[in-house]
């Protein structure tokens, strides 16, 4: 029998415990809800939420209610907004066990049909094994495809009558994407891959956003007939899904048939086809390996191609800013030498210019929702989290930190350099913030970071980038506008660009034969 000292310290212990968790539960019950705006009943807060940029509104009432986390309700549904880097990385990095879920978007997955994008999939096995599955992005082995699609645009640009700016960059993105994941070749005008990506990501970016996602929080929404007037997004859905489709299966079949006949080039998809040819493992599934190179041309499509017209933007806006970045390519390349990765630590100034270009306008400005999976409420700087709360990072507010970033609303590159012209370590990079947090973090941030430089590195060794004029001469002011949706596409815009010099257009001519 046990002593009744024993029994009497099994007592206490329970007792001890039993407190404990009162006294959490208390906590929690006696935390309230972060700051935000008034809720309606049933609706909550769906009427302030504004048709786009809401990030800059979630930024706007931060301030107003002095908060680094902000609540909203949407229909029931608890949205909570990390407005500082620092309580992003204290809640998506350090909590990540707990803040790593996506919330359940039926609209986009079940109607839409990107249930395989592992960017949206939900955190589990099936999410883990394609991560782990994707190429490494963060080697130089990808830099000659990277460098070769860039001397094709810029050659293109040489060569176009009547130019069109962002069919370009599309297509040089869609080249770089398309070869590593199934290396194929794309066609030089109107190319079906990518004329298929636009479309699908055009339909993902504007069904990701608020609205929709009110929408699918009222299932009832998904069963309205075509003809009722709103109900639109069933019809935008078909038509998201067939596009889908046809991203996953069409270039994944023809990587499998050149495999059968032997004329597949080296890529991801012919790579991980032959390790399961042999055997290696059981991860290397038909589906994960589609579902894997579909994702990789999902996101490294749009992101890319946003941060470079932005970036050409910023030039048109700070000619200043070009004429130092060209005079420190000048002073660093050989006449007609064209810049590559092996000059990025000597070109200071350059790299500065692509990290003002992705903090000034990021490609995601309101970031990418996580989800929180614990099943209790969180706690964070006294307030509670609820259980199933979409957690938001707002990247927007994150680049204009006026701490971080003195006078952010400018373009200024030095920022990022000390005052002896080199990048200064002791300032925030934005590539910290832009590309994520925790595990959710972007997996292609090395490739589309070096796809970036390379192109801003070249563009400027070569051209000059200047405002387009009008028959009559008058010169046509570029004023930014943008396309809602989660990457907010700068709309059509003028500019052209004008050659440096012969020496460098005949060099840049040659990498046509040697580039083969």
């Amino acid at each position: 029998m046990p002593s009744s000292s024993g029994a009497g310290l099994t007592a206490i212990a329970a007792l001890l415990v039993s407190v404990v968790v009162y006294v959490r539960r208390s906590r929690r019950d006696s935390c309230p809800l972060p700051p935000g705006p008034r809720k309606l009943p049933l609706i909550g807060n769906v009427l302030d939420i504004p048709a786009s940029k809401e990030w800059d509104q979630c930024m706007r009432w931060a301030k107003q209610y002095d908060t680094d986390i902000l609540h909203l309700d949407l229909c029931g549904q608890s949205i909570i907004v990390l407005d500082t880097y620092e309580s992003c990385i204290e809640l998506l990095e350090k909590r990540s066990s707990k803040y790593s879920g996506r919330p359940d978007q039926p609209t986009i997955v079940n109607l839409m049909g990107w249930e395989f994008n592992f960017a949206i999939m939900p955190y589990g096995a099936r999410r883990h094994k394609m991560f782990h599955f994707r190429p490494n992005s963060a080697t130089s082995d990808l830099h000659p495809s990277m460098t070769k699609a860039t001397h094709i645009f810029l050659r293109r640009l040489l060569d176009a009558q009547v130019l069109d700016f962002e069919t370009e960059l599309r297509h040089m993105a869609g080249r770089i994407i398309t070869d590593i994941a199934y290396g194929i070749e794309v066609e030089p005008h109107d190319d079906p891959y990518v004329a298929t990506a636009k479309a699908a990501i055009h339909c993902l970016s504007t069904g990701a956003t608020i609205g929709m996602y009110v929408a699918s929080k009222i299932p009832a929404l998904m069963y309205l007939p075509d003809w009722i007037p709103g109900a639109h997004f069933r019809r935008d859905a078909e038509v998201s899904r067939n596009l889908s489709r046809v991203l996953l299966d069409k270039p994944f079949e023809l990587v499998k048939r050149r495999m059968a006949d032997g004329t597949a080039k080296a890529s991801f998809a012919s790579m991980a086809l032959q390790k399961a040819d042999d055997g290696v493992t059981a991860a290397y599934e038909d589906d994960t390996i589609k579902n894997t190179a579909g994702t990789m041309i999902m996101g490294g499509s749009d992101t890319t191609v946003c941060a470079l017209l932005n970036f050409t933007l910023a030039m048109l806006a700070h000619p200043d800013v070009q004429e130092r970045a060209q005079a420190e390519l000048d002073d660093v390349l050989k006449p007609g030498q064209l810049p590559d990765f092996g000059d990025e630590e000597r070109l200071p100034y350059v790299t500065a210019i692509v990290k003002e270009s992705l903090r000034y306008m990021p490609v995601t400005p309101g970031g990418l929702p996580h989800y929180y999976t614990g099943d209790t409420p969180d706690i964070f700087h006294g307030y509670t989290i609820p259980e199933g709360s979409v957690v938001v990072a707002n990247i927007w507010s994150m680049v204009h930190d006026e701490t971080a970033y003195p006078d952010s609303y400018s373009f200024k590159p030095e920022r990022f350099l000390t005052g002896h012209g080199k990048l200064d370590p002791t300032v925030r990079d934005p590539v910290d913030i832009v590309f994520g947090f925790g595990r959710r973090i972007c997996p292609g941030r090395y490739m589309a970071y070096s796809s970036v430089w390379i192109t801003v590195a070249s563009l400027l060794s070569v051209y000059t980038i200047a405002k387009a004029s009008r028959p009559d001469g008058s010169i046509i002011e570029v004023e930014p506008e943008y396309v809602p949706g989660v990457v907010p596409m700068p709309k059509a815009f003028s500019c052209k660009f004008v050659a440096r010099n012969r020496e460098t257009e005949r060099v840049l001519r040659e990498t046509e034969n040697w580039e083969q």
